[in-house]
């Protein structure tokens, strides 16, 4: 088994046709697919359980991230740009051992974070349109 660092993983946004690195990323969370199920129990289930099947349907769900901040760089402003002209775009996270997941979706929210004891942080989150291109 191996066991793969997060140092050296990137988050991408496609700029000019190109998944460039967004700089001074911290974390990326996600993204956070779910199965959608429904409730399958009937009158002659005599289990205790209740069954829940999947309705073959998957939602991609959303990539959150948090950031140094730096609102001269180039890469941070096409950040509140997505936010003034929203469009689903291409991203990708990219793990340290060169694995990337692509994905399309929408950035939703950037939000600053301003603390006495830190630097110039923000938040963001992207959502997803479809699903993450998973390695096979």
């Amino acid at each position: 088994m191996t066991v793969i660092v997060s140092k050296g993983s990137k988050l991408q946004h496609e700029i000019a046709s190109t998944l460039t690195d967004i700089a001074q990323i911290i974390s990326i969370d996600g993204p956070d697919a779910e199965v959608e199920t429904f409730e399958a129990d009937h009158l002659g289930n005599t289990n205790p359980g209740i069954p829940m099947k999947p309705t073959g349907r998957v939602a991609g769900g959303s990539v959150g991230f948090e950031m140094f901040f730096d609102p001269a760089l180039a890469g941070h402003q096409d950040l509140t740009d997505q936010l003034l002209t929203p469009a689903v775009t291409n991203w990708a996270t990219v793990f340290s051992d060169a694995t990337a997941w692509p994905f399309a979706g929408t950035l939703k929210s950037l939000a600053p974070a301003v603390d006495l004891a830190d630097g110039l942080k923000a938040s963001g989150e992207i959502e997803l349109d479809g699903l993450v291109t998973y390695p096979t």
